[in-house]
């Protein structure tokens, strides 16, 4: 697995600094020797930091090289899941459970702490943005996914309601930007990355991708599903307020939409698309109630 990573980083960061007019790598890990550390940090980040505080590494702004902005942050420690992987899967994913449940509290912590100066983007806006996209995957998804899709047509506007806290956040969170400690029962040491923190891809730890973009579930996925939302729950809802059915209505909607938008979609010479039957296989949730 070590020597898998090693060459998928090695191929991300040629294709990275494969950039006319932007500084090479060798000048980019030169410049990171000589970093001294300095006091500010970007507005945008700085909210994220106190979204997730304990869960996100703290950023440092170092100046520039180039035309590129250069950030320091401090290391969270831990390993990279797909490093810990066959721990966390041992004994019935028994570790996965401690994971899973840091994560829960991981995403709950933005419910709690997003800062109030964040600036938000027009609720209406993504409405419109949300539907849309869910009306293009509902007529060119090949027809197996349409019960599931129907369904959620109607939900965005659910989702962006003035009650409903709106967070930073991306859309491709994956094994790699999470680290974990198996020595500390598989807890959750901190997410780290530029892509960032999406509900839906939960499913990612839920199972194991395969070849040609394949995902196959642990057998008892339901029941670890069961466990995160538990714990998500219990940490949105904190004191004497519970989810009520369509609190946890809103949070599985929400779930699925994402998981749609972010695997439902091929590009084609920068043009994006519903996929085809034909195309790789993924990770649309349609087994997943």
């Amino acid at each position: 697995m070590e020597q898998t990573i090693a060459a998928l980083t090695s191929y991300q960061l040629k294709n990275f600094f494969y950039v006319p007019g932007c500084p090479a790598q060798e000048q980019c890990d030169k410049y990171a020797t000589e970093l001294t550390k300095r006091p500010s940090r970007p507005d945008f980040i700085h909210h994220v930091e106190k979204t997730y505080e304990g869960f996100v590494p703290w950023h440092t702004a170092a100046g520039r090289l180039g035309s590129l902005h250069v950030y320091t942050m401090r290391n969270v420690g831990g390993v990279s899941m797909y490093l810990a992987r066959s721990s966390l899967h041992e004994n019935g994913c028994s570790l996965l459970r401690w994971t899973l449940t840091d994560f829960a509290r991981f995403f709950a912590s933005a419910w709690h702490n997003t800062p109030e100066a964040l600036p938000l983007p027009d609720r209406e806006s993504l409405c419109v943005d949300y539907t849309s996209d869910l009306t293009q995957l509902l007529n060119g998804l090949p027809t197996r996914f349409r019960p599931v899709l129907s369904g959620l047509i109607s939900r965005p506007p659910d989702l962006v309601l003035t009650d409903w806290a709106l967070v930073p956040n991306h859309i491709d969170l994956l094994e790699n930007n999470i680290h974990v400690d198996p020595r500390e029962g598989g807890r959750l040491t901190g997410v780290v990355g530029p892509f960032g923190m999406s509900i839906g891809e939960v499913e990612n730890l839920l199972g194991v991708a395969r070849t040609g973009f394949s995902h196959e579930y642990h057998a008892n996925h339901r029941e670890l599903r069961a466990l995160f939302f538990e714990e998500l729950h219990r940490c949105v809802w904190l004191g004497s307020s519970v989810a009520t059915a369509a609190d946890k209505q809103h949070l599985g909607d929400a779930s699925l939409i994402g998981l749609f938008l972010a695997n439902g979609c091929r590009y084609e010479g920068g043009t994006r698309a519903p996929a085809r039957e034909e195309d790789p296989a993924d990770d649309l949730p349609e087994g997943h109630t």
